[in-house]
Parts: structure tokens; sequence; C-alpha cells
């Protein structure tokens, strides 16, 4: 009896050892998974963070990740970079990141993203669904003590009064420097001759006075609205041409992208914002997309930093005319 007990013992173990070893069933996961990270949750003001957008999906639908540097607010976009996509356990894995500068203190929210996706055989324009990113709060910190006990910022030496000899050789330099430059000012305007037709005005300028105007447009007509939205585009569109010689007001968006690889003067971030703003736009004008108050912030605020980002800097000889004025 001792042996029977014994052995129904062991043979009770061996059984729950071998159910415990049993794979357990997976559950069925979803289509499209979307998730959002960043490697760092508290950061301090100079930082460079990375966003990362990432979406695992089954090879049977196409999924695109969206541009969001519209949404990111606190931050400086330094970097985008479009990862390749990889193939993980029989699942296709794509990933955006962001790597942003945080240069205010203060709380901030990395925005949720909404990822859409379809199969790859359903009929062109249709949509399966959607899914969204959680929403990710970022605490940016200042580099110097709370208790202000910084030890490495020194205060400023104090002002040492300067020999009056040298005070002199010093305003007559920078005298002759003022007469240098106006007079260099004189002799190319009287190079170009007096009746000479002055420079066309630049492109940004124009932009910029455009812009300005259409801040007066009453927002609540829905056909106003939709005149704003024809201006804005063609505002930065005629931007664009003036800016970077692209034809840009006679193409369509579609003709504008295949041309925009060609222009090495825009960044990877400039140009996803502009491709951005002008499918945005084209809703609008063709599509009889209907607005929100929120969309139409974004697309003025998009267009003015556009111009602003992308506006060349000041050449010299403006520099020699401001210091002659």
């Amino acid at each position: 009896m001792r042996l029977a007990g014994v052995l129904l013992i062991v043979l009770l173990v061996a059984a729950c050892a071998e159910q415990a070893a049993a794979p357990k069933s997976e559950e069925p996961r979803l289509p499209v998974e979307a998730s959002a990270s960043v490697d760092r949750a508290v950061a301090t003001t100079g930082d460079v963070l990375t966003f990362r957008v990432s979406v695992d999906h089954d090879p049977a639908y196409e999924v695109r990740i969206p541009e969001a540097g519209a949404s990111i607010e606190g931050f400086r976009i330094v970097d985008v970079t479009r990862e390749e996509p990889v193939e993980r356990g029989g699942r296709v894995v794509r990933e955006l990141l962001y790597r942003l500068r945080a240069d205010l203190v203060g709380s901030y929210i990395l925005p949720s993203i909404s990822v859409r996706f379809r199969r790859a055989d359903a009929p062109e324009g249709e949509i399966d669904g959607a899914v969204e990113t959680s929403e990710i709060f970022v605490e940016v910190e200042s580099v110097l003590p709370a208790d202000g006990s910084a030890e490495d910022i020194r205060g400023l030496k104090p002002l040492r009064p300067i020999e009056s000899g040298r005070r002199l050789l010093t305003a007559a330099i920078a005298l002759g420097a003022l007469l240098l430059g106006a007079l260099a000012v004189w002799y190319l305007r009287r190079g170009r001759g007096e009746d000479a037709s002055a420079p066309p005005e630049p492109a940004h300028e124009v932009a910029f006075r455009a812009l300005d105007a259409l801040r007066g447009t009453d927002f609540t007509d829905p056909v106003a609205v939709r005149r704003f939205y024809f201006r804005i585009s063609e505002t930065v569109r005629t931007y664009v041409e003036g800016r970077f010689g692209l034809n840009a007001t006679d193409l369509t968006t579609e003709e504008i992208l295949v041309g925009l690889p060609a222009v090495t003067e825009l960044s990877e971030v400039d140009r996803g914002a502009l491709v951005e703003f002008l499918r945005h736009t084209d809703q609008v004008k063709f599509a009889e997309h209907r607005p929100t108050e929120a969309e139409i912030e974004r697309t003025y605020e998009g267009a003015l930093a556009f111009v602003e980002a992308t506006r060349p800097g000041p050449e010299p000889a403006a520099a020699v005319e401001e210091l002659a004025a």
C-alpha cells in the first residue's frame, strides 16, 4: 500500500509538471497596434529627447505613420527619421522618430498620434479603421539648482575705465568704418544709375504681408473660411516659387511632391511641414472638408512658421546699408 501511494504521488506530480510546462494559448492580437514612448520623462533645458512612434501590424494591412510635427508644442524639432519597416514574428514594425530639444522649463504633453489602416486588398481610398497612441507627459527642469547654490556661474567683471587715448582711437576706427561703408553704398548705387529700378521685394516679405492680411478673415463665415484656405495656399505656393524656384503656383500638390527632392535647401522637417500643409489645404479646397477652429489656427501658424524657418539670412550688402544708415 505504501508503494502504491508513493507511485500515485509521483504520477500526480509528473502530471502537474507536464501541465505547467505546456505552452499557454496566446490571445489573438489586433491587426494593427500603435504605441509611443520617450527616452526620458524628465529632462533639463537643452536636452535632446527621442520621441518614438511605433506601429506593429499584420502584413495584410497597409499602414503609414502620419507626420505630427505641427502638433508637438513646447519643443524644437531637431530631426525626424522614418525607419525602414522590419519583420518580427510574422508581423511588420514601423517606427517614426522625432528628436526634440527642450528650451523652456515647464510641463508638456506629447500628443497622441492617430494611425489609420486598411487592408491591402481593399478598394482605393477605403479605410478600415484607426488606432491612437497614448499621450506622454514630459517635465522639463532647469539645469540650475532650485536653492540657487550653483557654483559654476560667475558674476560679471567690474567695468574698467578706458584711457582717453585709446577711447579716441576706437572712435576714429568706428567713424572710418562708417564712412567706408557709406562710400561703398554710394558707389554701388551710382554704378547702377539713379534711374535703375529697385530690386524685387524678397519673397518672405511678400508672404508675411499676405499672411498678416489674412488675419482679418471672418472665420464664422464658411464661405470666408474656404476663401481663406485658397488664399493661404496661394501665399505659401507663391513663396515657394519665389524662394526656391519651384513652379508651385501652377502645379498640383502631387506634382510639387515630385519636384521637392530637387529643392536641396529644404530640410526634411521643413519638407514634411510643407507636404502636410498642402494636403490639408487641398482637403478644404477640393474635398469640401470643413476645418475646425483648431485646424484653421494650426494652418495659419504652420504657414507662418514655414516661411520664418526657410527665409534667407541677411546678405552682406544689406548689412552694409544698415550700418551706413
